[in-house]
């Protein structure tokens, strides 16, 4: 089993060299490749654009679409909850809702169709349920046994 894709490796790229350089265009000296370039050599696999101009400027807004980026790359992967902790955006919303999509096809499902014919219609999304979040779910709780092993070795806050 892999435990780490090169997919994954673009995107920790990507968000280290936006976060150490703060810019969107900005490369290591020991690599070729930009934060842009690394996302975008992920896009190119997949047959999907390049990011877009309005994103590279400002590094905030960079950061927005390297997060959206390693959520749809990585998805089903397990990386959702330790990206959204090392964000510190796990008690934020909309991180916290759990939502289903439901949609409606323009026409019967056919694939004798054209398929621009199936097209989605009537698109909505309906929450699951929330996630109860707090502060404490930054940190994992730590063993018992090994909190009273020193009485100044605490437990992590809320735990």
């Amino acid at each position: 089993l892999p435990y780490m894709r090169l997919a994954d490796i673009y995107l920790m790229y990507a968000e280290a060299i936006t976060a150490g350089y703060n810019s969107a265009n900005a490369k290591d000296p020991s690599f070729s490749k930009s934060a842009v370039d690394a996302i975008n050599v992920i896009r190119d696999r997949a047959g999907v654009g390049h990011v877009a101009a309005q994103f590279i400027g400002d590094p905030v807004e960079f950061m927005k679409e390297v997060r959206r980026e390693r959520a749809v790359e990585l998805s089903f992967e397990g990386h959702r909850f330790n990206d959204l902790r090392r964000w510190l955006l796990l008690i934020e919303q909309p991180y916290t809702l759990k939502t289903a999509a439901e949609f409606d096809r323009a026409a019967p499902l056919n694939t004798a169709l054209d398929p621009k014919l199936n097209r989605v219609v009537n698109y909505r999304e309906r929450v699951i349920l929330q996630r109860q979040f707090t502060q404490k779910h930054y940190w994992l709780p730590l063993k018992r046994a090994d909190v009273n092993i020193y009485p100044q070795f605490s437990q992590n806050p809320g735990w």
